[in-house]
């Protein structure tokens, strides 16, 4: 996905729900903060995860499912364009910290904001769902300068997926 995609999805997913700011997790947030010219791991998805951020948990589900029927994958959208959007919801990215939301970088594509998780927060949430093409995508945000240590072991004290082990 390139930057250009994902402020068209941006773009698309406010215009088709009427939010004028959402979240954005997994790989595509990455692109608030890089270049379209980084390392292929880095921008070889095709979709862009979106959670509404709404109070009322049957309105969010009820958002995310119109972003999946709308814009998702299989639908008229991703045939004609090649990338979609997916509709989650805030209690997806359970392995990020607790205060991610705080930190999340704005991309605007016209009166519309997606709110991109930080790289941080982003790679734990990575490192906790633990597949392959997670893992390898750390590697990649490794390589490219990226993360920093120290930030990723203050903030993992912040994820609370890990009360229940610890």
């Amino acid at each position: 996905m390139t930057r250009d995609q994902l402020e068209h999805l941006i773009a698309e997913v406010g215009r088709r729900t009427g939010l004028e700011y959402f979240y954005i997790i997994g790989a595509s947030a990455v692109l608030a903060v890089i270049e379209d010219s980084a390392e292929a791991a880095l921008v070889q998805t095709r979709d862009m995860d979106v959670v509404p951020g709404l109070d009322d948990p049957e309105e969010e589900r009820r958002v995310s499912d119109r972003i999946d029927w709308v814009l998702g994958e299989g639908s008229d959208f991703e045939i004609e364009n090649h990338y979609y959007a997916q509709g989650l919801s805030s209690s997806t990215p359970q392995y990020a910290p607790k205060d991610w939301m705080q930190r999340a970088n704005p991309v605007k594509a016209g009166k519309f904001t997606g709110l991109c998780m930080e790289v941080h927060d982003l790679a734990l949430s990575k490192y906790g769902a633990g597949r392959p093409k997670d893992l390898e995508f750390n590697a990649a945000l490794i390589r490219a300068g990226l993360l920093d240590q120290a930030t990723l072991i203050r903030r993992l004290q912040d994820v609370e997926a890990l009360t229940c082990v610890f």
